[in-house]
Protein backbone atom coordinates (compact mmCIF):
# COMPACT_ATOMS: atom_id res chain seq x y z
CA UNK A 1 0.00 0.00 0.00
CA UNK A 2 1.21 3.24 -0.68
CA UNK A 3 2.41 5.69 1.80
CA UNK A 4 0.11 8.82 2.34
CA UNK A 5 1.43 12.49 2.48
CA UNK A 6 0.83 14.45 5.53
CA UNK A 7 0.30 18.03 4.04
CA UNK A 8 -0.89 20.99 5.16
CA UNK A 9 -2.81 23.67 3.32
CA UNK A 10 -4.36 27.23 4.23
CA UNK A 11 -7.54 28.76 2.72
CA UNK A 12 -7.12 31.87 0.67
CA UNK A 13 -9.35 34.46 1.90
CA UNK A 14 -10.28 38.28 0.94
CA UNK A 15 -11.58 39.81 4.23
CA UNK A 16 -12.40 43.80 2.96
CA UNK A 17 -14.48 44.62 6.75
CA UNK A 18 -12.40 43.10 9.22
CA UNK A 19 -14.90 44.53 11.98
CA UNK A 20 -17.44 42.21 10.39
CA UNK A 21 -15.21 39.38 9.80
CA UNK A 22 -16.46 38.50 6.91
CA UNK A 23 -14.80 36.67 3.99
CA UNK A 24 -14.90 35.34 0.30
CA UNK A 25 -12.42 32.23 0.24
CA UNK A 26 -10.24 32.77 -3.29
CA UNK A 27 -7.96 29.72 -3.31
CA UNK A 28 -6.02 27.12 -1.79
CA UNK A 29 -2.06 27.08 -0.96
CA UNK A 30 -0.54 23.74 0.13
CA UNK A 31 2.94 22.40 1.45
CA UNK A 32 4.06 18.74 1.74
CA UNK A 33 7.02 18.87 3.98
CA UNK A 34 8.38 14.46 2.75
CA UNK A 35 8.82 16.27 -0.63
CA UNK A 36 9.28 19.66 -0.08
CA UNK A 37 6.78 20.50 -2.31
CA UNK A 38 4.56 24.30 -2.37
CA UNK A 39 2.02 25.09 -4.68
CA UNK A 40 -1.05 27.26 -4.62
CA UNK A 41 -4.14 28.08 -6.68
CA UNK A 42 -5.68 31.16 -6.71
CA UNK A 43 -9.20 32.33 -8.57
CA UNK A 44 -7.67 34.93 -10.74
CA UNK A 45 -10.90 35.29 -13.45
CA UNK A 46 -13.64 35.62 -11.31
CA UNK A 47 -15.14 39.06 -9.98
CA UNK A 48 -18.60 39.02 -9.29
CA UNK A 49 -18.15 36.44 -6.61
CA UNK A 50 -16.25 39.31 -5.04
CA UNK A 51 -19.20 41.88 -6.00
CA UNK A 52 -22.02 39.54 -5.39
CA UNK A 53 -20.99 39.29 -1.71
CA UNK A 54 -19.67 43.00 -1.23
CA UNK A 55 -21.77 44.40 -3.87
CA UNK A 56 -20.47 48.45 -2.53
CA UNK A 57 -17.24 47.34 -4.00
CA UNK A 58 -18.75 47.25 -7.42
CA UNK A 59 -17.42 51.20 -7.85
CA UNK A 60 -14.21 50.08 -6.87
CA UNK A 61 -13.28 46.54 -8.62
CA UNK A 62 -9.93 47.44 -9.85
CA UNK A 63 -8.31 48.20 -6.12
CA UNK A 64 -9.58 44.30 -5.59
CA UNK A 65 -8.51 43.27 -8.86
CA UNK A 66 -4.71 45.03 -8.02
CA UNK A 67 -5.03 43.94 -4.66
CA UNK A 68 -5.76 40.13 -6.33
CA UNK A 69 -2.62 40.72 -8.44
CA UNK A 70 -0.39 41.42 -5.38
CA UNK A 71 -1.37 38.42 -3.34
CA UNK A 72 -0.79 36.38 -6.52
CA UNK A 73 2.60 37.49 -6.58
CA UNK A 74 3.57 37.25 -3.10
CA UNK A 75 2.33 33.50 -3.19
CA UNK A 76 4.69 33.00 -6.03
CA UNK A 77 7.59 34.66 -3.50
CA UNK A 78 6.86 32.09 -1.20
CA UNK A 79 6.77 29.02 -4.31
CA UNK A 80 10.35 30.56 -4.63
CA UNK A 81 11.87 30.33 -1.42
CA UNK A 82 10.13 26.80 -0.62
CA UNK A 83 11.27 25.36 -4.06
CA UNK A 84 12.48 25.18 -7.29
CA UNK A 85 9.03 25.29 -9.40
CA UNK A 86 11.04 24.24 -12.81
CA UNK A 87 11.94 21.00 -10.99
CA UNK A 88 10.38 19.21 -8.17
CA UNK A 89 13.08 16.59 -7.84
CA UNK A 90 15.36 18.54 -7.16
CA UNK A 91 14.38 21.25 -4.72
CA UNK A 92 16.55 24.54 -3.79
CA UNK A 93 14.85 24.13 -0.38
CA UNK A 94 17.58 21.93 1.29
CA UNK A 95 16.27 22.35 5.11
CA UNK A 96 14.63 18.82 6.69
CA UNK A 97 10.88 18.64 6.57
CA UNK A 98 9.74 20.07 9.71
CA UNK A 99 12.42 23.48 9.09
CA UNK A 100 10.60 23.70 5.62
CA UNK A 101 7.02 23.06 7.26
CA UNK A 102 7.44 25.62 9.92
CA UNK A 103 8.82 28.40 6.91
CA UNK A 104 5.61 27.76 5.18
CA UNK A 105 3.59 28.22 8.17
CA UNK A 106 5.42 31.56 8.96
CA UNK A 107 4.97 32.76 5.53
CA UNK A 108 1.02 31.49 5.73
CA UNK A 109 0.44 32.84 9.00
CA UNK A 110 -3.20 34.41 9.92
CA UNK A 111 -3.00 38.26 9.51
CA UNK A 112 -5.29 41.52 9.67
CA UNK A 113 -5.32 41.92 6.01
CA UNK A 114 -7.31 42.27 3.35
CA UNK A 115 -5.61 39.48 1.75
CA UNK A 116 -4.92 36.55 4.38
CA UNK A 117 -4.70 33.19 4.86
CA UNK A 118 -6.97 30.16 7.50
CA UNK A 119 -5.79 28.80 10.07
CA UNK A 120 -3.37 26.18 8.85
CA UNK A 121 -5.11 22.71 8.44
CA UNK A 122 -3.61 19.04 7.48
CA UNK A 123 -4.79 16.26 5.43
CA UNK A 124 -3.36 12.94 4.24
CA UNK A 125 -2.78 12.70 0.64
CA UNK A 126 -1.43 10.16 -2.01
CA UNK A 127 -1.07 13.05 -4.53
CA UNK A 128 -0.79 16.79 -3.42
CA UNK A 129 -1.31 18.08 -6.66
CA UNK A 130 -4.40 16.51 -6.90
CA UNK A 131 -5.37 17.26 -3.03
CA UNK A 132 -4.91 20.74 -4.14
CA UNK A 133 -7.14 20.69 -7.12
CA UNK A 134 -9.73 18.89 -5.25
CA UNK A 135 -9.61 21.58 -2.36
CA UNK A 136 -9.66 23.95 -4.77
CA UNK A 137 -13.14 22.64 -5.70
CA UNK A 138 -14.69 22.23 -2.76
CA UNK A 139 -13.66 25.51 -1.34
CA UNK A 140 -13.99 28.24 -3.74
CA UNK A 141 -16.00 26.21 -6.81
CA UNK A 142 -18.12 24.83 -4.26
CA UNK A 143 -18.44 22.21 -6.50
CA UNK A 144 -20.28 19.91 -3.57
CA UNK A 145 -23.65 22.08 -4.11
CA UNK A 146 -23.62 21.71 -8.08
CA UNK A 147 -23.96 18.50 -7.57
CA UNK A 148 -27.39 17.84 -8.79
CA UNK A 149 -29.01 15.80 -5.36
CA UNK A 150 -27.13 18.44 -2.83
CA UNK A 151 -30.27 21.36 -3.43
CA UNK A 152 -32.93 18.25 -3.30
CA UNK A 153 -31.49 17.24 0.56
CA UNK A 154 -31.74 20.70 1.56
CA UNK A 155 -35.00 21.33 0.84
CA UNK A 156 -36.12 18.01 1.70
CA UNK A 157 -34.31 19.04 4.89
CA UNK A 158 -36.51 21.86 5.00
CA UNK A 159 -39.43 20.23 4.54
CA UNK A 160 -38.93 17.50 7.32
CA UNK A 161 -38.33 20.20 9.81
CA UNK A 162 -41.95 22.12 8.60
CA UNK A 163 -43.81 18.95 8.91
CA UNK A 164 -42.20 18.24 12.19
CA UNK A 165 -43.41 21.86 13.48
CA UNK A 166 -46.79 20.99 12.52
CA UNK A 167 -46.62 17.50 13.80
CA UNK A 168 -47.75 16.13 10.50
CA UNK A 169 -44.10 14.12 9.88
CA UNK A 170 -45.68 10.98 12.19
CA UNK A 171 -48.22 10.50 9.38
CA UNK A 172 -45.14 10.20 6.04
CA UNK A 173 -42.47 8.07 5.81
CA UNK A 174 -39.88 7.58 2.56
CA UNK A 175 -41.09 5.12 -0.16
CA UNK A 176 -39.76 3.85 -3.74
CA UNK A 177 -42.20 2.73 -5.84
CA UNK A 178 -41.06 0.32 -7.96
CA UNK A 179 -42.43 -1.44 -11.13
CA UNK A 180 -41.11 -3.11 -14.42
CA UNK A 181 -40.46 0.28 -16.31
CA UNK A 182 -39.24 2.53 -13.52
CA UNK A 183 -38.34 3.25 -9.64
CA UNK A 184 -39.42 7.03 -8.08
CA UNK A 185 -38.24 7.31 -4.55
CA UNK A 186 -40.22 9.78 -2.15
CA UNK A 187 -38.95 11.21 1.28
CA UNK A 188 -42.79 11.73 1.94
CA UNK A 189 -45.26 9.59 1.55
CA UNK A 190 -48.86 9.47 3.32
CA UNK A 191 -50.77 5.38 3.41
CA UNK A 192 -54.34 4.43 4.50
CA UNK A 193 -54.18 1.06 4.68
CA UNK A 194 -53.22 -0.12 1.48
CA UNK A 195 -53.34 3.01 -0.53
CA UNK A 196 -50.31 5.95 -0.80
CA UNK A 197 -52.73 8.92 -0.60
CA UNK A 198 -49.78 10.99 -1.02
CA UNK A 199 -46.30 11.61 -2.09
CA UNK A 200 -44.23 14.35 -1.92
CA UNK A 201 -40.53 15.38 -2.49
CA UNK A 202 -38.65 18.77 -3.40
CA UNK A 203 -37.20 19.36 -7.45
CA UNK A 204 -34.90 21.65 -7.99
CA UNK A 205 -35.23 23.42 -11.45
CA UNK A 206 -33.02 26.11 -10.32
CA UNK A 207 -30.04 24.88 -12.75
CA UNK A 208 -27.78 26.90 -14.75
CA UNK A 209 -28.79 26.01 -18.37
CA UNK A 210 -31.93 25.58 -19.83
CA UNK A 211 -31.05 22.07 -20.88
CA UNK A 212 -30.32 20.64 -17.63
CA UNK A 213 -33.56 21.97 -16.43
CA UNK A 214 -35.66 20.32 -19.01
CA UNK A 215 -33.67 17.04 -18.58
CA UNK A 216 -34.66 16.99 -14.77
CA UNK A 217 -38.25 17.64 -14.81
CA UNK A 218 -38.26 15.21 -18.10
CA UNK A 219 -37.01 12.61 -15.71
CA UNK A 220 -39.58 13.28 -13.59
CA UNK A 221 -42.02 13.47 -16.10
CA UNK A 222 -41.40 9.93 -17.65
CA UNK A 223 -41.23 8.45 -13.84
CA UNK A 224 -44.85 9.61 -13.24
CA UNK A 225 -46.77 8.89 -16.65
CA UNK A 226 -44.98 4.94 -15.95
CA UNK A 227 -45.79 4.63 -12.16
CA UNK A 228 -49.80 5.29 -13.50
CA UNK A 229 -49.16 1.24 -15.34
CA UNK A 230 -48.40 0.11 -11.85
CA UNK A 231 -50.88 -1.08 -9.51
CA UNK A 232 -48.76 0.70 -6.28
CA UNK A 233 -48.58 4.47 -6.91
CA UNK A 234 -49.77 7.08 -4.75
CA UNK A 235 -53.29 9.07 -6.06
CA UNK A 236 -51.80 12.60 -5.14
CA UNK A 237 -48.04 13.85 -5.91
CA UNK A 238 -46.41 17.21 -5.15
CA UNK A 239 -43.38 18.55 -6.26
CA UNK A 240 -41.89 21.41 -3.99
CA UNK A 241 -39.94 23.39 -6.84
CA UNK A 242 -36.80 25.70 -6.42
CA UNK A 243 -37.49 27.96 -9.33
CA UNK A 244 -34.67 30.38 -11.26
CA UNK A 245 -35.49 33.60 -10.13
CA UNK A 246 -35.84 35.40 -13.99
CA UNK A 247 -35.20 35.09 -17.31
CA UNK A 248 -35.00 32.50 -19.82
CA UNK A 249 -34.24 29.60 -17.19
CA UNK A 250 -37.33 30.82 -15.43
CA UNK A 251 -39.72 30.56 -18.88
CA UNK A 252 -38.20 26.71 -19.73
CA UNK A 253 -39.05 25.93 -15.53
CA UNK A 254 -42.43 27.14 -15.94
CA UNK A 255 -42.90 25.26 -19.32
CA UNK A 256 -41.52 21.68 -17.65
CA UNK A 257 -43.93 22.82 -14.48
CA UNK A 258 -47.09 22.63 -16.97
CA UNK A 259 -45.67 19.64 -18.45
CA UNK A 260 -45.74 17.85 -15.00
CA UNK A 261 -48.81 19.26 -14.17
CA UNK A 262 -49.95 17.56 -17.55
CA UNK A 263 -49.46 14.11 -15.81
CA UNK A 264 -50.91 14.58 -13.18
CA UNK A 265 -48.20 16.27 -10.31
CA UNK A 266 -49.32 19.43 -8.16
CA UNK A 267 -46.04 22.10 -8.48
CA UNK A 268 -46.07 24.51 -5.22
CA UNK A 269 -43.09 27.04 -5.10
CA UNK A 270 -40.43 25.72 -2.06
CA UNK A 271 -41.85 29.45 -1.01
CA UNK A 272 -45.60 28.76 -0.43
CA UNK A 273 -45.32 27.18 2.29
CA UNK A 274 -49.29 27.45 3.55
CA UNK A 275 -49.74 25.66 -0.18
CA UNK A 276 -47.61 22.79 1.14
CA UNK A 277 -48.78 22.44 4.69
CA UNK A 278 -52.22 22.35 3.11
CA UNK A 279 -51.44 19.66 0.59
CA UNK A 280 -49.62 17.86 3.32
CA UNK A 281 -52.15 17.66 5.92
CA UNK A 282 -55.15 16.43 3.66
CA UNK A 283 -55.26 12.67 3.95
Amino acid sequence: MKKKLACNYTVLRFLPYPETEEFVNLGIAMACPDLHWFDFRLETRRVDRITGFFPELKQNKDSFIEGRKLFKHELERVREVLHDGNDKTQPQFKELARQFNNTFLTLVRPREEVFCFSNPRTCLVDDPAEALHNLFEHYVDRCFAQRPEYQEKQMETRLRKVFSARQILRHYHEHTFTGELCTAHFPFVRQHEARYTRAIRALDLDKDETYKIVSHADAWKSKLERLKTVQEHPEHTLFVVRRPQAGKRLDVCQQMCKELEQVGAEIIPTDDQTAILDFAERE
